[in-house]
Parts: structure tokens; C-alpha cells; sequence
């Protein structure tokens, strides 16, 4: 009774394999058609399972078909593993390239940022250092000094560090938004003109 369960247990799951298959990868199929032929031995498989439960045999027809599928799965991966194995390493390289674009990006928006924040900061903090340990008691001194922490600071509430806002001349060689499609990248290396103008929009 118990190998009966299992029979049942094991076919359904190699059924709900097939399903979960045909459904997530059944976009791939023209350019993996071992897909469709392993989908569908899952699919016998599970229900020759099945049938083994209730009749307590294999029926002979079922079996014959599933080892001819069984032979076609393993003949179009024998054919088609040179495509497989390129597909695994195209997916690998476009990942890694990916990455480094990412990384790249963020190494360009970190220098932008603190480009944008650096001087603002650096005014303030000097002239706040400078009323603080100077003494300076001349009030036009003093007047200039809090104006220059008021100003930087309105500045610095309306800088901008949005990585796709417009650059300022000085930051043009920086590009801190991924070109993370690989057309995208290519139509950048081929026109220098459309990467400065895709640089200035931003």
C-alpha cells in the first residue's frame, strides 16, 4: 500500500515538474526544443506513475513512449549542448558586464556627489570654525561669515544628486547612470556625440 503512495506521490510531482517547466520556460522552446521533449517525458513519466498506482502494472504502450522520449531528450541535448553551454556563457558575460557597469556607475555618482557637496560644506564649516575658535569680534566680520553659512546652506538644499539630472561642465566626464542594456552600451561606443548628448540632458 505504501509503494502505491509513493508511485502516486512521485507521478504527481513529476507532473507539477512539467507544468512549473512548460510555464516558465516555454519562451525558450524554438531555441531549446529538448525543453518541450523533456516537458513532456515529465509529463508520461508522472502519469505512468500514476497508472502504476491503480493498475499495479505499466501499460506497454505508455512505457515504449516514454523510452523514446527518453532517447529524444538525451539526442537533442547531444545536438543542441554546444548551444546550451554558449547560451550559459553569453548569460554569465552579460552578468558581469552588468556588475562592472554598476560598479562603474557608482563609483561616478559617489565622485558627483561629493563634487556637489564639498564646497558648500567645506565654506561652511570654515566659516563656523572661524567664529568659533578666532574670537572674531568685528561684526562686519562676523556678518560676512553667517552670510556665507546661510547662502552655502540654502545651496546646499537645493543641489541636486539626482543621477539623472543635468551635469555641469565640470562633471561632464562623469556618467553616474548604468547603461545596463547591451544596446544601450553599444549605441554609446559607437557615438561619442549621443553619449555627450545623453550626458548634457542628464
Amino acid at each position: 500500500m505504501s509503494g502505491r503512495w509513493l508511485d502516486l506521490l512521485i507521478g504527481a510531482l513529476e507532473i507539477v515538474l512539467a507544468v512549473t517547466v512548460l510555464r516558465h520556460l516555454w519562451r525558450f522552446r524554438r531555441d531549446f526544443p529538448w525543453l518541450i521533449a523533456l516537458t513532456a517525458f515529465f509529463l508520461l513519466r508522472g502519469a505512468d506513475r500514476i497508472a502504476i498506482a491503480f493498475l499495479d502494472r505499466e501499460p506497454e504502450a505508455v512505457g515504449l513512449l516514454i523510452d523514446a522520449l527518453l532517447v529524444g531528450v538525451l539526442v537533442l541535448l547531444l545536438v543542441s549542448m554546444e548551444r546550451v553551454v554558449g547560451g550559459l556563457e553569453l548569460a554569465l558575460d552579460e552578468a558581469e558586464l552588468r556588475r562592472r557597469e554598476y560598479h562603474r556607475a557608482l563609483i561616478d555618482y559617489r565622485t558627483l556627489v561629493r563634487h556637489r557637496l564639498a564646497n558648500p560644506i567645506t565654506a561652511i564649516a570654515g566659516s563656523a570654525r572661524a567664529l568659533k575658535e578666532l574670537g572674531i569680534r568685528d561684526e562686519r566680520v562676523r556678518s560676512e561669515l553667517l552670510d556665507i553659512i546661510q547662502t552655502e546652506a540654502e545651496r546646499l538644499e537645493t543641489t541636486s544628486l539626482d543621477p539623472n539630472g543635468q551635469l555641469n561642465p565640470e562633471e561632464r566626464d562623469l556618467d553616474p547612470r548604468p547603461r545596463v542594456t547591451p544596446d544601450e552600451r553599444r549605441h554609446d561606443d559607437d557615438c561619442p556625440d549621443a553619449r555627450d548628448a545623453s550626458a548634457g540632458r542628464r
